[in-house]
């Protein structure tokens, strides 16, 4: 039998985590890597360098981006990204404005917007690029099986795989994770988030704009080409009146809900809909497996930082077992979710808090909010406090 120093590790999934976290483990490690994803992972024949007003968009923070950089990935994600230089932070009808600048935190910029289709493409060319990393799509996981020292994984096509860590990726409905043994809380917040990009009258100024509304936050995020990428939640019932609107009403609903200092809204692009049905595995490591991405966790995705969460895991993951001449000991992934569990806890209650605080009608509570944004606009200390835990530094 292979030894397990020989096994590559397999993840399952190929997604935005899952690419990722290959080439972390090739960057922290020589360990080869074996990617299995449902869905074909072909280069096209072509980059998709042309913008589109219908593909959904990824929000990148800071430190998000110094990874990228330090995976030799970052220019090429900024050659099609859209930086954000400022935070725009307020609630309709109400005093109280706040604006995190990147000249104020002494960094280039708060991060950047990317289409998904560009940051899928940058990542899948760097995993086919390096020899250690097997991609295998279209292709299934059929059945794991539990070894002394690791798994045996059995594909579809009859293949089997024997890893010493097997990794799900495989988003927030696992199967992979289910098989681990590991169990999964799912909270349906019974609402839905509106997602289409929208086309600009003027320049956005890199500007990103986070508004809070009766019904829930509306989040305005800088694209190439004078667009936004639009992120509206609100209860199940009004996304249904969204998504039949004629264009141009729902257009005009979107501008009396947004700042008045935002650029004036041209077009609509494809509407699509996700609900936000909030997923939290109940462990995220056992021996010779471990949990990631949106099979460990998904947020609601106030101020963008479910992508980036995971990304600080990724991180952490990678250089807790890349080197590790046993990856999945269980010693050793308990030192991995320990050490997650501070910043994982607190941006997840922070993302499932915010929305709710900011829908409170009482006066107690709207006067309360509204000091808090004025604190944070007056406070440089308070300001430049959340600025660095968005940022992810």
């Amino acid at each position: 039998m292979e030894s397990s120093e020989n096994q590559p590790i397999v993840i399952v999934g190929g997604g935005m985590a899952g690419a990722l976290l290959a080439l972390l483990l090739r960057h922290h490690s020589a360990a080869a890597v074996t990617l299995v994803e449902n869905h074909p992972l072909t280069l096209p024949d072509e980059p998709p360098l042309t913008p589109s007003f219908d593909a959904r968009s990824t929000a990148l923070s800071a430190g998000t981006l110094e990874v990228l950089d330090a995976l030799g990935l970052g220019e090429a994600i900024r050659e099609h990204a859209a930086h954000i230089d400022t935070v725009h932070v307020s609630r309709r009808s109400r005093l109280g404005i706040t604006r995190l600048r990147a000249s104020e935190e002494g960094v280039p910029a708060l991060g950047a917007v990317v289409e998904n289709r560009w940051l899928g493409f940058v990542l899948l060319r760097a995993l086919y690029a390096d020899a250690a990393i097997e991609v295998l799509a279209p292709e299934r996981l059929s059945a794991i099986r539990r070894l002394d020292d690791g798994y045996q994984a059995t594909l579809e096509s009859g293949r089997t795989l024997s890893t010493p860590l097997l990794i799900a990726a495989d988003g927030a409905g696992s199967r992979t994770r289910e098989w681990l043994g590991v169990s999964a809380r799912s909270s349906d917040t019974g609402h839905d988030a509106l997602i289409a990009n929208l086309s600009l009258a003027s320049d956005h100024q890199g500007i990103a704009y986070e508004r809070f509304l009766n019904d829930g936050p509306l989040a305005l995020l800088p694209l190439p080409d004078r667009r936004f990428a639009l992120v509206w939640t609100g209860p199940r019932d009004q996304v249904d009146t969204w998504m039949a609107m004629e264009p141009e009403a729902l257009l005009a609903r979107l501008q009396e809900q947004c700042p008045a200092d935002a650029p004036r809204l041209t077009g609509i692009g494809e509407r699509q809909r996700y609900p936000l049905v909030l997923t939290h595995a109940c462990a995220q490591a056992v021996p010779y497996g471990v949990v990631v991405g949106n099979a460990a966790h998904t947020l609601h995705p106030v101020a963008g930082q479910g992508f980036n969460l995971t990304v600080r895991d990724l991180v952490q993951l990678a250089s807790t077992v890349g080197a590790a001449p046993a990856p999945g000991a269980l010693s050793l992934l308990q030192q991995y979710v320990q050490r997650r569990e501070q910043d994982q806890a607190l941006i997840s209650q922070a993302s499932r808090w915010v929305p709710e605080l900011f829908r409170v009608q009482q006066p107690l509570f709207a006067h309360s909010r509204q000091l808090g944004l004025v604190a944070m606009d007056i406070l440089p200390g308070l300001r430049q406090g959340f600025a660095r835990r968005a940022m992810g530094l």
